[in-house]
């Protein structure tokens, strides 16, 4: 049982880096987005993610969330229709 100090319970407001968890539950489906970590470095995270979703994968990677780009469903469907606003060009530029 985690305990007060224990760092999975410490709020994210703390500066730690986000970390965001895909996992393989077995070598024959791909990865998926299960959820994230806020750890100050990449041990801490590992640490964090294989304690909450290591036990349903095979296998766990972990990328730093500010270095992940996110693209919502919207902006996958105007991009494959070959329409460009202002705000795609936001996107695309980070």
């Amino acid at each position: 049982m985690p305990t007060q100090d224990d760092p999975r319970r410490k709020p994210r407001i703390d500066g730690s880096r986000q970390w965001e968890v895909f996992i393989r539950e077995n070598d024959a489906e791909p990865m998926r987005h299960v959820g994230s970590v806020s750890a100050p470095s990449v041990d801490i995270a590992t640490e964090q993610a294989t304690t909450l979703f290591g036990f349903a994968s095979s296998a766990l990677w972990l990328c730093p969330a500010d270095e992940v780009r996110r693209i919502g469903g919207n902006d996958l469907d105007t991009k494959g229709r070959g329409e460009s606003t202002a705000a795609d060009a936001e996107v695309t530029q980070g």
